[in-house]
């Protein structure tokens, strides 16, 4: 089954505003970025990027606090970037609700970032961004200081840099084209899809639904931003997924509920599958966006405790292990607050409930090859290793698997009925295997290869994606874990 292709809603920020220009130049101020952010998700925006466009002028990022706002009101995938020149930046941003981080001129200027960010928080968490300016000799060099200056760096050289260094995906802007609406660079989208070996995202000029449809042809594009665009309003996601995905193009996107208010389906799935009375400790061990999982359940009604206290993890109805990052960091940052002996010498002993999400839900098992040979918490068998970099019949395999796929209803399904399609946001490289077919909730398949996508034994339950970052069905499918971990009895069914 083939990965969605995905439309990125690209919110270029200013301070506290929303602004856009053209080819970078003349910014000016077009709307709310909160306001906007929440427009575009509830049109069927697949993921926000957030850019800070003076930050790298300035030697900071001031995307937090913005973060935070929106991260409560929006629950899908946010990349931010934007004068991100550390671990430390990076983790920051992170910690305030960002799923990944795009980095452009600390990596032109110190390439070896990149492997740092990849090993601390997992290559899939590592968007490389290239802003491209054609050249007189029909070439394009890489642009830093947010597209004012020339690096003398080819851009195609540069992409294949990034390949080895550690990068989990390519945000390619033209900076001809961007902020233009007169089309993209095709010239430059072809060169970067022959030379690209992870996800590549490309963005400037695009304004018509044939552009669109042309440049997702390509297998290497994964996605592609918009922003003035939808700022203009000559393109409406909603509208424009409907034509995408008909008769004549077939682009597989993810399914947008047409006309359907997504304001009054929250009101009612918070009724429905409330959390409220429940207390679910969230475990703050330094790996990454914990904060969306709290304002997902807190959304739903939860009463959260975030600590890395046991003292206070103790008294909680469930527990939650999220985590974005690399498997060797996260099992280290456990065992350095001891959280690893008392969850499974007294929480998991004791048969209370813990769901783990993405990393955490790695960390249930085994042990991981990520980085080499690492022992994981062992409460659930099976093995972690990368998925297959090639498919069955030889051609390569994307990685990592990144974007919205198609859950698959396993023996372990928590649903009478089959449950209606759903598609929930991924981004990761590396998979539970030799798992007990009697234990799979759900699988997917990405080329021809099946994976785990989700697992549940007696009170314990993990999902390789982000519900807390997958729209309705991710609340929907969290909340219904949740009661069900905690009192069987109770689950409501379909």
């Amino acid at each position: 089954m083939t990965l969605c292709k995905r439309l990125i809603a690209r919110l270029d920020i200013k301070g506290s505003r929303l602004i856009k220009g053209v080819r970078f130049e003349g910014l000016r101020v077009v709307g709310d970025p909160c306001d906007a952010a929440t427009l575009y998700a509830n049109s069927g925006a697949d993921e926000l990027l957030y850019v800070d466009a003076v930050a790298s002028l300035f030697g900071r990022n001031s995307l937090s606090d913005l973060l935070r706002r929106t991260s409560r009101e929006v629950f899908i995938p946010i990349t931010a970037g934007g004068g991100v020149r550390s671990v430390k930046d990076a983790a920051d941003l992170l910690a305030a609700g960002a799923d990944k981080i795009a980095v452009n001129t600390a990596a032109l200027e110190s390439p070896e970032l990149i492997t740092n960010l990849a090993e601390a928080f997992g290559r899939q968490c590592v968007v490389a961004s290239i802003q491209a300016r054609r050249t007189a000799d029909g070439a394009w060099v890489a642009m830093k200081e947010a597209g004012r200056e020339r690096t003398g760096r080819d851009v195609a050289d540069w992409i294949k840099q990034l390949n080895q260094l550690g990068a989990g995906e390519i945000l390619l802007t033209s900076v001809d084209q961007d902020g233009t609406c007169s089309g993209p660079d095709e010239d430059l989208i072809a060169v970067a899809s022959s030379i690209a070996r992870v996800p590549l995202v490309v963005g400037g000029g695009f304004a018509e639904v044939d552009q669109l449809n042309t440049v997702l042809q390509h297998p290497q594009v994964s996605a592609v931003s918009l922003g003035a665009a939808l700022h203009q309003r000559r393109l409406n996601l909603e509208t424009v997924k409907y034509k995408l995905t008909g008769s004549v193009s077939k682009i597989p996107l993810r399914h947008v509920a047409h006309g359907v208010s997504t304001s009054s389906r929250l009101d009612e799935l918070k009724e429905d599958y409330s959390l409220a009375e429940l207390c679910i400790g969230v475990i703050d061990y330094g790996m990454g966006n914990q904060q969306s999982l709290v304002n997902a359940l807190q959304c739903l009604g939860a009463e959260i405790v975030l600590s890395d206290q046991t003292n206070q993890l103790s008294s909680c109805d469930l527990l939650a292990l999220p985590g974005v990052g690399a498997f060797p960091k996260g099992m280290s940052s456990l065992r350095s607050r001891c959280l690893d002996t008392w969850l499974c010498q007294e929480w998991v002993a004791s048969k209370k409930p813990l769901l783990g999400i993405c990393l955490g839900m790695q960390m249930l098992f085994e042990s991981s090859d990520e980085f080499g040979e690492s022992y994981g918490l062992g409460v659930l068998q099976g093995q972690v290793k990368s998925l297959p970099a090639f498919d069955v019949d030889g051609q390569s395999i994307i990685l990592p698997h990144m974007g919205w796929n198609r859950l698959i209803e396993g023996s372990a399904s928590l649903f009478d009925n089959s449950f209606e399609v759903i598609y929930q946001y991924f981004v990761h490289s590396f998979v539970a295997t030799e798992v007990d077919p009697a234990s799979v909730m759900f699988h997917c398949n990405y080329g021809h290869h099946p994976f785990v996508a989700a697992v549940r034994n007696g009170s314990i339950a993990g999902f390789q994606f982000h519900p807390e970052r997958s729209g309705l069905d991710g609340l929907r499918l969290l909340a219904m874990t949740c009661r069900e971990l905690i009192s069987p009895a109770d689950m409501l069914l379909e």
